[in-house]
């Protein structure tokens, strides 16, 4: 081979070697994706949290039906929809159908100071659909799984489970140093390359890691850099009926999911 052809393979080589972790980052982040973190992230971007979850208190709205903005993740949302179907409406329409199509309503709306914008010309089918899985989840609207589902829910939510691994177990807190960068949620496409079975959940609950994956360098590596832990919940913290329960929540949680 000639130098010059030589040069240019070695360069190359040496470029994918350059680029793969960048690359690897970027697939672990695609991988986490799932509806209600990308709502999340809509919302972000299309300014709904500056009113619907502010810094601090609630934002008034004199002339309005309750006198404030709603804000999401107090139940609010049971106030002015029955479900997922009326929230797109709000989101597309800024109301819903039957309050615009009322006089009465319409002209109240009109005289609000604060008024929801309507998103329908900006917004395609699938970014409604993923807003609308998001607000469902801070709103616990239609909530996934039986009666021991519900109890892991709420389980997770006393232990602080959500405020690492996202509302309704979606991910993407930052996690500085981990793998993909971000705190691994429940309802993405890495969580069954982290969580086999239910033995392995319990494992990770009980332990704060998996032999499984300890014996990976790599792993290793990134779990002793990585600013976030995850904890141990042993039995004085948790039972073993409880950690069904958890397990019965994501289940239930990734079930739901994959059939939306």
């Amino acid at each position: 081979m000639r130098p010059r052809r030589l040069g240019l393979v070695a360069a190359g080589f040496l470029l994918l070697l350059a680029l793969a972790p960048a690359a690897f980052w970027v697939t672990l982040r695609a991988r986490e994706s799932n509806p209600v973190l990308r709502g999340r992230r809509l919302a972000a971007r299309e300014g709904c949290l500056a009113c619907h979850q502010p810094l601090g208190d609630e934002i008034p709205d004199p002339g309005s039906r309750w006198g404030t903005v709603p804000r999401f993740g107090g139940g609010n949302a049971f106030m002015y929809v029955g479900g997922r179907e009326e929230i797109a409406e709000f989101i597309r329409f800024g109301a819903k159908r039957s309050s615009l199509a009322d006089p009465e309503v319409r002209a109240r709306l009109e005289k609000q100071p604060i008024r929801m914008p309507a998103f329908g010309d900006r917004l395609g089918d699938g970014e409604v659909s993923d807003l609308v899985a998001w607000v469902a989840a801070m709103e616990g609207v239609d909530l996934p799984g039986d009666e021991t589902a519900q109890a892991g829910r709420e389980l997770a939510r006393k232990q602080g489970c959500l405020s690492c691994h996202g509302v309704e177990g979606a991910g993407g807190a930052a996690n500085p140093g981990a793998l993909g960068g971000v705190i691994p949620g429940f309802a993405g496409r890495n969580f069954p390359d982290l969580v086999r079975d239910e033995h392995e959940f319990r494992e990770w609950v009980r332990t704060g890691t998996l032999r499984r994956l300890a014996a990976n360098p790599v792993v290793r590596w990134a779990w002793r850099r990585q600013r976030v832990q995850m904890p141990a919940y042993r039995a004085d913290r948790l039972s073993d009926e409880e950690l069904g329960q958890l397990w019965e929540w994501v289940r239930a949680l990734r079930s739901a999911q994959q059939k939306r």
